[in-house]
Formats: C-alpha cells, structure tokens, sequence
C-alpha cells in the first residue's frame, strides 16, 4: 500500500482558520447556509468517536467518479490550492458538490475524506511496523544460533546477547506504538470494507494518471 498524501490534514487545519478568522462562520456571499467551523466540526474531528457509516461511504466513492470533482485540489498530490483563502472563496461551490451526493455541507464531506485517510495512514503505519518486527526478529533469531556455536569468543558472545536484548527492546517499543490508534474501531474496519473501491477510486487523483 502506497503512503497517502498528507498534507490534506494540515490544509484542513489551516482551512479551520482562515474560516474562522475571515468568514466568522458566515462566509461572504453565502445565504447562511454555512455555520461556524468550530461548532460544526467539534464531532468530526473527534476521531474516537464513530462518525463513518455505509451511506456516507457510498455516497463519497459515488463523489470521487465525478469527471470534475472541485475537491480534487484537496485529492491531488501537490494540488494547486495551496492558500486556504482561495478554498474560502469557493465555499459554495464545494457546498454545491457536497449537497449533490447527500452531504451535509463540504465540512461533513471533508470530514469523511479525513478520517478515511487517517486510517489509510494508519494501515500503512501497521504494514511499516510489521516489516521491522519481522527484520529484528530475524536478527535475534540468527545472533541466538550464533550463540549455539561452540567455539563462540566471550567477547562475540557479549555482542549476541546485546543484539538479542536491543532487538526485543525494539520489537516490544515498535508492539506497543502500533497498538495504540488515533481512529477508533468502527470507522477502521468501514475503511478497511470498502478499502479496495476507495484505492480504485484514487487512482484518478494520482499525478500523471
């Protein structure tokens, strides 16, 4: 599994403030339609909170098949809206767009999008740590059929027993950071369900695709 792009999280963040600041939770131009950001995003930032259900995945994976999807900024590796006041001046159009698929507002359908992708981060993060146990596993595993050896110097054999400790210092440290998850259970395992369409469905979103 390729590693997500993640500079979505921190445009959301600078997003939260130029919305705050600029707009006071009423952007210009709007008919009032948009409510403050803090308010309206206090349960899905949340991420120990269940905020995925089958409807909003479905109804996001139907989103991303749009020919022009006006959030594709925000899907894009190096996407050309760097500066979130240019997100703030186009805030009813990507209202629009999340309307149109049964979102609440671009905050609801943003906020899917996040908690997908922090789960995607966080499978990657599991595959990364499965890897490096594997690999000092290994290496205990050897230095303790070094230690076998007969003939083994005091000194070799101080050598394999240090390996032996640091490798399953290491192997517990790694253990113990993986167990620990930002995204609780049941959006993991709705992330993980429909795994399969949304890597499909990013591949559009790729650059040079």
């Amino acid at each position: 599994m390729k590693r997500p792009n993640i500079s979505f999280s921190v445009f959301l963040l600078l997003l939260a403030g130029v919305v705050t600041t600029s707009c006071t939770g009423k952007p210009s131009g709007s008919s009032g339609m948009f409510s403050s950001p803090v308010q309206a995003n206090a349960a899905a930032n949340d991420y120990t909170k269940p905020y995925l259900t089958d409807e909003k995945m479905t109804q996001f994976l139907a989103s991303m098949k749009e020919e022009r999807n006006p959030f594709e900024v925000i899907f894009k590796e190096g996407g050309g809206m760097r500066n979130p006041v240019d997100f703030a001046g186009r805030l009813e159009e990507f209202n629009s767009f999340a309307h149109k698929y049964g979102f609440q507002d671009y905050q609801d359908y943003s906020a899917v999008w996040g908690r997908i992708m922090a789960a995607q981060m966080q499978i990657w993060g599991a595959d990364m740590v499965k890897d490096s146990v594997q690999s000092f596993q290994k290496m205990a595993t050897d230095a303790q059929a070094d230690l076998k050896k007969p003939n083994l110097s005091p000194e070799m054999r101080k050598m394999d027993e240090d390996q032996i400790a640091n490798a399953q210092k290491t192997i517990d440290d790694l253990n113990q950071s993986n167990s620990k998850s930002a995204l609780n259970a049941a959006d993991m395992e709705l992330v993980k369900k429909y795994k399969d369409q949304i890597e499909q469905a990013q591949k559009k979103y790729k650059t040079g695709q």
